[in-house]
């Protein structure tokens, strides 16, 4: 999984790799309840995290959700700081990027997060300070998928999205949701890749005058609704999301596609950053009791994702995403996501201007 999964994540790193200091002594018994107020994703993310909060006693969250992608909050953020009103907020590669250069996630130590010891050091993102600032809960990876029981033909190639058979049939995310992966596989499958979306650009043209998008995807919520609806049969989505679908439809996942068919696999790991001026050491604490490993299997399980605690189990639900040395090469892609995360508005702006019109 992952190069193995147990190679991927036998980096996990020692309490000095991560210039923690201080015990890791598990999280004291219970005190006052405290309450904090925590953004997650909607739908099956939302429910299965508030499950596990319920399992605990000394936080309580108040839950809010995201509109749209998960880099959408955060001008919201810039706007109202240093007073945003989150104490713990979910993201992903691309945000963290952001937050790193704002400064404005809390330092995470194994003091104030034990569990930390046990989570692979590679996907601890630090700050220009050398702070870690993630505190990460989930491995998983942006796929292509569709429905073969609404699709009109086998889907096999990127190309087959301009087949007049799938008019009305394609669920296309806008540029703002998923840092754009959607172009991004478009621009490596004709030769471009981050630094050059220009083939992107002009096949996301043609697809646009094909009339075979038949619901652009403003929010996660957007894909879920029209694929399990009918409405259209093809999208790009984080993996958890068509993985739990495919419980109750029958799915085709494309995530193990040879290169040339232009259908990627995008690698990524999300989770949690504690902003700095709110109730720092309740948010700590709460996230602290979600990557143990036994917590960490079970909401992973829930949400079809890999979970990063070394010690946790993993389903065999997500196959579709695990990947061994020589299938990592052949079937997935690592972007550059220092770079996406300044992109997301100026292609935005590109997308209203050259894209929207012709849809």
């Amino acid at each position: 999984m992952f190069s193995t999964r147990r190679q991927f994540l036998k980096s996990a790193t020692s309490a000095a790799a991560i210039g923690a200091s201080g015990s890791l002594a598990t999280t004291v018994g219970a005190r006052a309840e405290e309450t904090i107020t925590a953004v997650d994703w909607g739908g099956n993310y939302a429910n299965e995290i508030k499950k596990l909060a319920a399992k605990q006693s000394d936080i309580k969250v108040n839950w809010q959700l995201h509109a749209g992608g998960a880099m959408a909050i955060l001008p919201k953020i810039k706007a109202k700081w240093p007073n945003p009103g989150i104490d713990l907020l979910t993201g992903w590669d691309p945000s963290w990027q952001m937050i790193a250069r704002e400064g404005w996630a809390e330092p995470v130590t194994t003091e104030r997060v034990p569990n930390l010891v046990d989570i692979p050091h590679k996907l601890l993102v630090k700050d220009g300070g050398g702070n870690v600032i993630n505190i990460p809960r989930t491995i998983s990876a942006m796929i292509w998928y569709y429905r073969e029981d609404t699709a009109p033909f086998p889907i096999a190639k990127l190309d087959d999205l301009l087949d007049p058979r799938l008019k009305g049939k394609i669920c296309f995310p806008v540029p703002s949701l998923g840092s754009n992966l959607q172009m991004l596989s478009l621009a490596l499958h004709k030769g471009g890749d981050e630094k050059n979306m220009e083939p992107a650009w002009e096949f996301m043209k043609k697809l646009a005058r094909s009339g075979n998008i038949g619901r652009v995807a403003n929010a996660d919520t957007d894909i879920t609704t029209s694929i399990t609806s009918g409405e259209t049969c093809l999208s790009i989505q984080g993996a958890s999301a068509p993985m739990e679908r495919a419980r109750n439809l029958k799915i085709r996942f494309l995530s193990k596609m040879e290169k040339d068919s232009g259908f990627r696999t995008f690698i990524y790991h999300e989770g949690w950053c504690v902003l700095k001026g709110g109730h720092t050491d309740a948010a700590f604490k709460f996230a602290n009791f979600a990557i143990a490993p036994e917590t960490n299997a079970e909401f992973n399980r829930a949400i079809s994702g890999v979970p990063v605690n070394i010690k946790s189990k993993v389903s065999d639900e997500i196959k579709p995403i695990t990947f061994n040395n020589e299938q990592m090469e052949r079937f997935a892609y690592i972007p550059d996501w220092a770079f996406l995360s300044t992109q997301t508005d100026a292609w935005m702006k590109r997308w209203e201007q050259e894209i929207a019109p012709l849809l």
